[in-house]
């Protein structure tokens, strides 16, 4: 059986904009999340306890700041992955899909070394990032930027999955 899941066409622009709103998104929930900690299944207080460590992060940005903080870095970050890997257009062939996922991990687990080189992000550096290092060293939060990459990539599949059968 052939797998057969044509992808909604949008340009790079349009790509970008998209990532821009799901990163953005994924911000608040992980937010709401953080917020309600004490509250989640117990599995996922095991499985994710770095949701924790965003608590004096999210106590020094209002909602807002912090959900564009994220999408501004999803969004620069998508045009780097493109350049390497373009967006794949059909989910049929695995193989470039799998390489397509597998640069947008090394590329999002690499970017953050330009977000602590640039020093435009001092609050997440001294909150985040510091509590992921001393529990994991910088291999640790290179995962987690990596990670946290697909999971916008994932989420953008489900979009345009979604927008393809809508828009036939």
């Amino acid at each position: 059986m052939k797998l057969n899941l044509p992808l909604l066409n949008l340009s790079n622009s349009e790509m970008v904009i998209l990532t821009f709103v799901v990163t953005g998104l994924w911000d608040v929930v992980l937010r709401i999340m953080n917020e309600n900690f004490d509250d989640l299944p117990d599995i996922i207080k095991q499985v994710l306890p770095f949701i924790k460590y965003l608590d004096p992060y999210f106590k020094k940005h209002t909602l807002l700041a912090a959900a564009l903080i994220a999408a501004f870095v999803g969004a620069t970050t998508q045009p780097i992955i493109y350049s390497i890997t373009p967006f794949p257009k059909n989910l049929n062939n695995v193989n470039y899909v799998l390489i397509f996922l597998i640069n947008s991990f090394i590329i999002s687990a690499l970017y953050g070394f330009i977000m602590k080189a640039t020093k435009l992000f001092p609050i997440l550096e001294e909150t985040y990032y510091k509590k992921l290092e001393e529990e994991g060293g910088v291999i640790r939060s290179m995962y987690h930027d990596g990670i946290s990459g697909l999971i916008v990539q994932f989420t953008i599949f489900i979009i345009l999955i979604l927008g393809k059968m809508i828009i036939k």
